[in-house]
């Protein structure tokens, strides 16, 4: 290799380097996070929660005391009364002066029951944003995993390519030699076109599930995902141990799922809220009561008196809102017992499918150390001439199915991990 040709191998590999360190490499976990910091679709769900707490404000207040003002003037001068006596038409003579301070009267606390279910609201909202969070969570990870898919289909495949291009060289060679003929050497390169096609299309789908894992984590500038894979290292014996596990039993899973997964917290948090609604709707049904005090100058004799206003509950009773808050009521219960029913199924189906895929990966493991050797004694007789070309193709197709099936497993294994995650509720924590 003469000097400029290394220069120029330099330079392509420091330009690799540079594109490669402009990308955020982003492991499950750092993704996870950015979605918990950067989603916008999270950001909007949270103004849920400042509303709930201006409610609560509301709840909270006193209501205004009331003034009335009323004033009447005597617009005719009374007959009998003699000139000398006679007075202007806006003296206190000729005027009565109505002036009434009222207030209503909390007497039956409605402004606790108030407040207390503008708590109750309130943490609906919270439990409400942790649910959507634990949503929004399950989607970018599923995402994250699309894409690292796509980068593993993507690095097989320039793998695959590698292999047939290192083939294709050595045939021009051997045909020079007359060791094979045209025939062999179109057949590999025929190989080589079509890996080569794949390989442009698996570059488009990554770059289509990289921008969609982008716009999941609200994210400007363009992110990548770390492989981590046993693709990087062909030598590595258990590629199980580049990924977290589950020990847990499916019963303790379940347990912890039916008491720590956000929709059992939203669920919960609506019962409770539901109990304080049927309590608050009761007890407006109580009649309101006002009173205050007046003071009442009448052509110039002053009045003073007390103010008292008691409603007559005769016919509105708030009976609609009362058998209302109760329906709710209800429907909040059969929603709790509903999510309990729906947590046992999925924890069961999610922890069965990933004990599954796990055994699988363990056979697969074998397999395609197999496959490897398996390729790599043909190559070998391939090249000495001790077996023909299309034993050479068949091992090569059988080998790059057999690692295609293992990713796939594997691609299978690490969903039913994230999906574990999310029946269990810990994907909120992870």
């Amino acid at each position: 290799m003469n000097a400029k040709t290394s220069l120029y191998l330099l330079l392509f590999i420091s330009g690799l380097s540079l594109t490669a360190s402009g990308q955020a490499s982003l492991t499950l976990r750092q993704t996870l996070q950015l979605v918990r910091t950067n989603s916008p679709v999270l950001r909007v769900e949270q103004l849920n929660i400042n509303a709930a707490q201006a409610d609560q404000v509301t709840a909270n207040l006193r209501p205004n005391p009331v003034l009335n003002n009323q004033t009447l003037f005597q617009l005719n001068q009374v007959p009998a009364t003699p000139v000398s006596d006679a007075v202007g038409p806006f003296s206190r003579q000729r005027r009565q002066f109505w002036l009434q301070a009222t207030k209503e009267f909390d007497v039956f606390n409605k402004r606790q029951y108030r407040n207390r279910f503008a708590e109750a609201s309130t943490n609906v909202a919270v439990r409400s944003v942790a649910e959507t969070e634990r949503g929004l969570l399950f989607d970018a990870a599923n995402r994250f995993l699309d894409a690292w898919y796509a980068r593993i289909q993507l690095a097989l495949l320039q793998r695959a390519k590698a292999n047939v291009d290192t083939l294709v060289q050595l045939n021009k060679v051997r045909l020079k030699d007359l060791v094979i003929s045209s025939t062999d050497l179109t057949r590999t390169q025929l190989i080589s076109d079509q890996y080569d096609l794949q390989t442009r299309t698996a570059q488009q789908d990554l770059r289509n599930r990289l921008n969609e894992l982008r716009l999941a984590l609200g994210a400007t500038d363009s992110v990548n995902v770390a492989m981590n894979d046993s693709i990087v290292n062909p030598a590595v014996l258990n590629p199980l141990g580049l990924f977290p596990s589950v020990n847990a039993s499916s019963d303790s899973l379940l347990r912890l799922a039916a008491t720590t997964r956000t929709d059992v917290q939203v669920a919960e948090a609506n019962i409770e809220a539901a109990r304080r609604n049927v309590d608050l709707q009761r007890v407006l049904a109580k009649p309101s009561n006002e009173a205050g005090f007046i003071w009442n100058p009448q052509n110039a004799v002053p009045y003073a008196g007390v103010f008292l206003t008691l409603e007559l509950p005769v016919y509105a009773r708030n009976q609609g809102e009362i058998q209302k808050s109760q329906v709710l009521q209800e429907q909040a219960g059969r929603a709790a017992a509903l999510v309990q029913a729906q947590i046992r199924s999925e924890v069961q189906s999610a922890y069965q499918s990933f004990m599954t895929s796990r055994q699988n990966i363990e056979r697969y493991t074998t397999i395609r150390r197999d496959a490897d050797r398996v390729l790599a004694s043909v190559r070998y007789a391939y090249l000495r001439g001790a077996t023909t070309l299309i034993d050479f193709l068949q091992a090569q197709s059988s080998w790059f199915d057999t690692q295609t099936a293992y990713y796939q497993t594997l691609y299978t294994y690490r969903q039913n991990y994230v999906r574990l995650l999310y029946v269990t509720g810990q994907i909120n924590s992870y």
